[in-house]
């Protein structure tokens, strides 16, 4: 363990030193020499710029900046450009547009400009620093202070950072969170009632341990025309053929009949066998039936009861489309554009899902079947089949 402490303590250590390695003078001649390799070239220096040797004096050096910045001053370079264009142009006599004499000034004055500073640079305690630079190579990594200084995002890309960061990544995470939250507390609810109601969080009966009467199998009897089946398996295997070639011919019936109309699904899983009715810690009434499936009991208000089956399932996983990244945009074209249209469903949508209930009731009722005695999947499924 303290091996691995001093591990991590070194390697933050290197860290930090790699990233105050360089000055602020060292990140100046950094930028200055970016600038010179993207006007002049990667083999130009700075001495390059002022045609002087990298053993000149200081005297030679002042000598040659005066020279070479009487040659580049823009006042002096305004008039060159103007009677060069001339001569240059294919019709004698021809001057630039004010637009083309402003981007050629702009220029200058940048040249200018950087002529000085690096005369500065190579005139005063930085210029042993650059020839460090220019015997060992200029490092590739430069610290993270130099590229955000130079490549400092403005307001927007803040803020469009920010939305996906935080909108994206980070509401995903959020919400796939609260969805397994909210699956946990309800498989926990689930095998809790499991437990009362049978005394197992499988909720099957005739488990190891209680007594169970014992299960009789009848006689299969023979079929009238000789063909009975040899074992069980193989008259479920024929039942189910049967019931294949119903579903079948009712579908050819109901394209031959012109029939467009959706077809209510059959009810797939309501309570079976033996059930019994608890009441759970938050005053809940379930319904566990000797298959283990956990129905919740609902009284609607005519007084009639309804039980809606408890399936983790229920609720689908989040994804990236459920972010504020991607509803944002459709938010704000439904309170712009669908006011125009008056599509009050849309403008009534609202950007985030949010519930006042408890989160053990929310995760009660996102588990809970949209339909009465059976699962709301299947259910769509089969009616999807059906048509």
């Amino acid at each position: 363990m303290r091996s691995q402490s001093s591990l991590l303590a070194l390697v933050l250590c290197l860290f930090a030193a790699a990233a105050a390695a360089w000055s602020k003078e060292d990140h100046e001649i950094f930028r200055l020499r970016d600038e010179v390799v993207a006007h002049s070239g990667p083999n130009v220096t700075f001495y390059d710029l002022l045609d002087v040797k990298p053993s000149a004096t200081q005297d030679q050096l002042k000598k040659a900046y005066r020279k070479k910045s009487h040659q580049i001053h823009p006042d002096k370079q305004r008039q060159v450009f103007i009677t060069s264009y001339g001569l240059n142009s294919k019709k004698k006599g021809a001057k630039p547009t004010q637009k083309e004499i402003d981007a050629h000034m702009k220029k200058v004055t940048a040249a200018y400009q950087r002529l000085s500073v690096i005369a500065t640079v190579l005139k005063g305690p930085e210029r042993e620093r650059y020839d460090h630079f220019l015997r060992n190579g200029f490092p590739k990594w430069r610290g993270s202070g130099y590229y955000y200084a130079r490549f400092r995002p403005g307001l927007f890309s803040v803020l469009m950072g920010l939305l996906v960061v935080g909108g994206g990544g980070v509401h995903y995470f959020a919400l796939l969170m609260s969805w397994r939250r909210r699956r946990e507390f309800t498989q926990r609810y689930i095998k809790r009632a499991r437990q009362t109601a049978w005394g197992d969080d499988t909720g099957i009966q005739g488990i190891p341990g209680v007594d169970a009467a014992p299960v009789v199998v009848p006689e299969e009897e023979d079929a009238p025309d000789g063909t009975a089946p040899a074992n069980r398996r193989q008259k479920r295997m024929m039942d189910k053929e049967n019931r294949k070639d119903k579903k079948t011919q009712a579908a050819r019936k109901a394209r031959t009949a012109g029939i467009s109309a959706p077809i209510e699904g059959e009810v797939i899983s309501a309570p079976q066998g033996a059930k019994k009715r608890i009441v759970a810690q938050n005053g809940k009434v379930l319904i566990v039936d000797s298959a283990g499936n956990v129905f919740l009991e609902e009284e609607t208000e005519e007084g009639v009861k309804q039980e809606y089956l408890l399936d983790p399932d229920e609720e689908p996983q989040p994804t990236i489309f459920d972010t504020v990244l991607l509803k944002l945009p459709k938010y704000l074209y439904n309170q712009s554009v669908g006011r125009v249209l008056g599509n009050q469903r849309a403008i009534d949508e609202p950007l985030l899902d949010s519930s006042d209930l408890p989160e053990d009731e929310a995760a009660l009722q996102s588990a809970t079947a949209a339909n009465a005695n059976g699962e709301a999947r299947k259910r769509k499924a089969r009616a999807k089949f059906l048509k």
